[in-house]
């Protein structure tokens, strides 16, 4: 059986140095400038020798973004960066992975870095820092059986006196926030064999003993129970028993439900998907890792929301007990799901894990975070997930966060009319379209019907699943929506909502 270990923490060795102590080791020096290197800090403290050949050598370089030059007793990086003329959070993110590319692909794994040249460093550092650590993860290497890959890096950070304690602790959340968007990566990219239901079953037991909450684990018994058939209809053609995992807290505030699809692989069931299509179904479950992970930061960071999180478990694939097009599942509620397709599998077990949370809590809005359609991809290509909300002013917010992050989204409708084209013949509900579509739209009414009228905010993720060469980081899951919720649930804190 696979047992969770660390793969995903944190490799690099951060150093928090007072800029009156000058660098004498031997690290490179990152030269932060906008058009001028020699009004920077950086340059201010490097040695004598090295500063004459810069002067000698700068017209050779002085327009070249990113540039590694190799002097007598210190090495140095001049980075050509304007901060201030950054549009978003992203395009600073993706600045920093940059960077990290260019020292990796240069072998420079002993750096420091001025902060004092960087306008509004503290805003900036937290930024800094769980990208660098997000750039350094690498899934390819945990199944090869050469793992020397791994920079051994060290980093030292310069600043005033004034500012260490706190960038101290912005340092130590970071480093958490950043190690668990790795892990949603990371258990995002296990193989469907190495992560079942009931694995995840384990490594949640595993990751909760870090953080205490207060953990339900229905398995197939309760769930006939209380009548989940929605999960457990769609698990039927596996060996793998469902699950439903509930974390919870004992914070005061409005409640608010986290939801993430646990499909840890999907074949499409009886409507099997295409060869090609299914190798990278392992994934399926990602909106479930990012819920997690979420969750667990809430915890770690002691942001103190009022937090229920429900993820449903289950495998979707075939044999001679998987459900079939045209059967009818009752969910928890009692409304009835009619299937059109069994490769519609993700919003059924959703819609238990809402009916459960609504029976057994009191939620004032349920966010769902899964990958849901591959027509929100038609729609929206590989750079924006695609947002859903009943609820105008929710939409507006999750916009306004979207700029604090670099989990990216952008609206799409959740107009009562598309309530015509999920529309059964014999059941509630039909859980696709007349037509392929408007297929992400259909996806989030189909959920809006189970939530209402509990206010609802649906994430479509599939379409940043998975990382594309414009993110600048490794093959492999991105973690999405892990950085997003983290945001969300600051901004209910700090707003006493």
């Amino acid at each position: 059986m696979f047992k969770l270990n660390d793969f995903y923490k944190n490799k690099i060795e951060f150093n928090l140095k007072p800029i009156s102590k000058v660098n004498k080791n031997n690290n490179c020096i990152l030269i932060i400038h906008d058009k001028d290197i020699f009004k920077t800090d950086a340059y201010n403290f490097l040695n004598n020798e090295t500063k004459d050949l810069i002067k000698k050598t700068y017209k050779f370089f002085s327009n070249i973004d990113f540039y590694y030059g190799i002097y007598p007793k210190q090495n140095i990086c001049s980075i050509k960066a304007q901060f201030n003329e950054f549009k978003n959070i992203k395009e600073i993110a993706i600045f920093v992975r940059k960077i990290f590319k260019f020292l990796k692909e240069n072998k420079i794994n002993n750096i420091s870095i001025y902060l004092t040249d960087i306008p509004n460093f503290k805003n900036y550092f937290e930024i800094i820092i769980i990208n660098i650590i997000l750039s350094n993860f690498d899934f390819s290497l945990f199944y090869k059986s050469k793992k020397n890959n791994f920079l051994n890096f060290q980093i030292d950070f310069f600043a005033p006196q004034k500012d260490l304690n706190d960038l101290k602790k912005i340092l130590k959340n970071s480093i958490i926030i950043a190690e668990e968007i790795n892990r949603a990566r990371f258990l995002s990219n296990l193989s469907g064999g190495d992560l079942t239901p009931s694995i995840i079953i384990d490594i949640i037991k595993e990751i909760n003993k870090e953080l205490n909450l207060k953990l339900k684990i229905l398995g197939e018994r309760e769930l006939k129970k209380i009548g989940a058939g929605g999960i457990l209809g769609v698990s039927r053609g596996s060996n793998e028993k469902p699950y439903l995992v509930i974390l919870e807290n004992f914070n005061k505030g409005k409640e608010i439900h986290f939801i993430g699809k646990g499909i840890t692989f999907d074949t499409g069931g009886l409507h099997i998907k295409p060869a090609e299509a299914m190798n990278e179904m392992h994934l399926d479950m990602s909106g479930a890792a990012s819920v997690l992970s979420a969750t667990s930061i809430i915890s770690k960071l002691n942001i103190k929301i009022n937090l229920k999180t429900l993820i449903p478990l289950a495998e979707n694939m075939i044999s001679g007990s998987s459900y079939r097009p045209g059967d009818i599942l009752k969910t928890i509620s009692g409304k009835t799901i009619e299937i059109g397709s069994p490769d519609a599998e993700g919003r059924i077990i959703l819609a238990d894990a809402i009916d459960y949370g609504k029976k057994f809590y009191k939620p004032n809005l349920i966010i769902t975070l899964a990958t849901l359609t591959g027509a929100s991809m038609v729609a929206l290509g590989n750079k924006a997930a695609a947002l859903f909300s009943n609820n105008e002013k929710l939409q507006n917010l999750f916009m306004d966060l979207n700029k604090k992050t670099w989990d990216t989204l952008w609206p799409l409708p959740l107009w009562e009319e598309y309530l015509k084209d999920i529309e059964a013949p014999f059941a509630d509900i039909w859980n696709i379209g007349k037509s392929k579509w408007g297929g992400a739209i259909h996806g989030a009414i189909f959920l809006w019907e189970f939530a209402k009228p509990i206010d609802l905010v649906h994430i479509d993720m599939a379409p940043r699943i998975t990382a594309n060469e414009s993110d600048y980081l490794s093959k492999g899951s991105l973690g999405f929506g892990v950085h997003l919720l983290k945001e969300f649930a600051q901004f209910l804190e700090i707003n006493k909502i």
